[in-house]
């Protein structure tokens, strides 16, 4: 592979990641045109790599193009979150269950890290620890995926864990949705020790769950705001 080649997919890669970390800050709102042309500019790319990254944004389903008119953040329904949330309880209820039964000391070890610092980053007031909170938890998720060793897990849920709907709820988490994804977190990890596949299982569907109670709620309150 040449270097042109990479340096291609490395602005592509810098574009999708600038515009889904925008789109889940919520600077990039639901129903909003996304112009190449200006997005390329901000990045400081060119426009050719940002084509590839709304493609890409397109087929996780994200954004959507219009003939004519360009691409757009697609406005997420009820139909839409229960769809992405119910996938998500299903397959990472799945992949707990399998990581109970393959997991090592060490990555119980690196989990219990990661709650430790998801804890301390949760009590900080700087304005950039929610931020910092959302990528732990990511993390945390994508620990436990690779504790399954199950290289066909973790290739088909890699997008999932990252994609901005996800990342954008979590950053609207109340402080109570913060103890309770805290608690499920704790819980989670005592049912790997013990090597129980379905409390695991069982744990990882009620936190999922959980989360889409909490989009779903934020959903409700943006639309009582609005038409307030």
């Amino acid at each position: 592979m040449g270097e042109g080649h990479r340096g291609a997919q490395s602005a592509a890669q810098r574009a999708y990641v600038e515009i889904a970390e925008r789109m889940a800050a919520g600077d990039l709102e639901p129903g909003a045109w996304l112009r190449e042309e200006s997005l390329a500019a901000s990045i400081g790319i060119s426009r050719t790599p940002v084509r590839e990254a709304l493609r890409r944004l397109a087929s996780e389903g994200l954004v959507r193009f219009e003939a004519n008119r360009g691409a757009q953040v697609v406005a997420w329904d009820r139909s839409k979150i229960a769809e992405i949330y119910g996938l998500r309880a299903a397959v990472e209820g799945y992949v707990a269950a399998v990581a109970a039964q393959n997991i090592s000391d060490e990555a119980l070890g690196r989990l219990e890290a990661n709650l430790d610092e998801y804890i301390r980053v949760i009590a900080d007031a700087r304005p950039d620890a929610r931020q910092h909170a959302a990528e732990l938890n990511n993390e945390f998720h994508a620990l436990v995926l690779a504790s399954t060793a199950n290289e066909s897990l973790v290739s088909l849920l890699h997008g999932v864990l990252g994609l901005p709907l996800v990342r954008r709820t979590f950053l609207r988490y109340s402080e109570r949705d913060l103890a309770r994804s805290v608690e499920h977190h704790r819980e989670l990890i005592e049912a790997l020790r013990r090597r129980d596949a379905p409390l695991a299982e069982m744990m990882m569907k009620v936190h999922i769950r959980a989360a889409e109670h909490s989009v779903l709620e934020a959903q409700d309150l943006d639309r009582v705001n609005d038409d307030g």
